[in-house]
């Protein structure tokens, strides 16, 4: 079983652990067990483990908490969970993904079968986490350089805001024409909620460069025809903390980094990345959520197709009061009813 070497077995049935972790050495495997949470935790902190076979029912804490605690802080651990009591898992709304599930009384072959499902998952799992710090690095590489190349051409006296519509233009055309789309709604529903002078301007140029942070986001990521994984949107979401972390660096358009900042996150707090709610959200980020939202929905993309007027509408409306601050969607309808 080519990357799986150790087993942590843990059981507080001593006769359960024990058959386990015979079974593990006659495979030629290392065993490890412990009788709960608190044990295993404690053997792991000496020696790591490539998999572990937890059983839910244990004194102390369960089964469940303790493979939180290994997706937290050994990620690369594969959880196989071993139980009589299946009853417990519809119960649990909230069990963590795990590689495989065995319902006692089991034979051996289907124990071996469960580290076979275990090894392809911890396998799968490093080749995920060498990919995320991949991208990770390439993001914080290209962030460090667009802010070098700002400072470097308005050191020498070019005009920020038209530099990054240029660098937009050139590297992430159709994010551009989305972002001048979302910024012409922006200002639409600051009129229809009276806004006037230095907010609109400020709220059309923050529309304008919500997405500036694309331009840092790997061309792997932005040009992929598909849906992407968890980890591509992990990184993909990092847009608005580098699109932010940009415009602090220009010393013309820095106020408008809080703005961006918070341009997705949602009204009841369930957004990203400061999970900020209502009005502690900025009233230029509510807005432009909003308009942000209908384009996209729009709007063909690479990976899905655009949806008409009328459904997006209604989307907004569905999610008036949580992602979307309803007062807001009512401004959007209202202005884009007169145009």
């Amino acid at each position: 079983m080519t990357s799986l070497t150790s087993v942590l077995i843990v059981d507080d049935e001593p006769a359960v652990r024990d058959l386990m972790a015979r079974w593990v050495t006659s495979l030629g495997l290392e065993a490890q067990t412990a009788a709960n949470a608190d044990e295993a935790l404690e053997l792991l902190q000496t020696k790591q483990a490539d998999l572990a076979v937890i059983d839910i029912v244990m004194p102390g804490h369960d089964g469940f908490w303790l493979a939180d605690a290994l997706r937290r802080d050994h990620p690369r651990t594969a959880v196989v969970i071993a139980t009589a009591h299946t009853s417990l898992l519809d119960a649990s709304g909230d069990a963590p993904h795990v590689a495989d599930l065995l319902v006692k009384p089991f034979a051996r072959e289907r124990f071996v079968m469960a580290l076979e499902r275990g090894r392809h998952w911890r396998k799968e799992t490093i080749e995920e986490l060498a990919w995320q710090t991949r991208l990770t690095l390439e993001l914080r590489d290209r962030t460090e350089i667009l802010c070098v190349e700002l400072s470097r051409w308005a050191d020498a006296g070019a005009r920020e805001s038209k530099l990054l519509r240029a660098m937009c233009l050139t590297r992430t055309p159709d994010t551009t024409a989305h972002s001048e789309r979302v910024a012409v709604y922006a200002v639409w529903v600051a009129r229809e909620l009276g806004l006037t002078g230095e907010a609109v301007e400020q709220l059309e140029d923050a529309a304008r460069f919500h997405d500036i942070g694309k331009l840092a986001i790997p061309d792997s990521l932005l040009n992929k025809p598909s849906v992407l994984t968890p980890v591509e949107q992990t990184i993909v979401r990092r847009h608005v903390d580098t699109g932010a972390e940009i415009l602090a660096s220009i010393r013309t358009m820095h106020e408008l980094a809080a703005i961006v900042l918070a341009t997705h996150e949602w009204f009841d707090g369930g957004g990203y990345p400061l999970q900020l709610t209502a009005t502690a959200i900025p009233l230029a980020s509510r807005i432009i959520a909003v308009a942000d939202a209908y384009d996209a929905m729009t709007q063909d993309r690479p990976y899905r197709s655009r949806i008409d007027s009328a459904e997006a509408v209604c989307e907004l409306l569905r999610c008036a009061g949580t992602q979307f601050d309803p007062d807001i969607v009512d401004a959007f309808l209202a202005a884009l009813g007169r145009h």
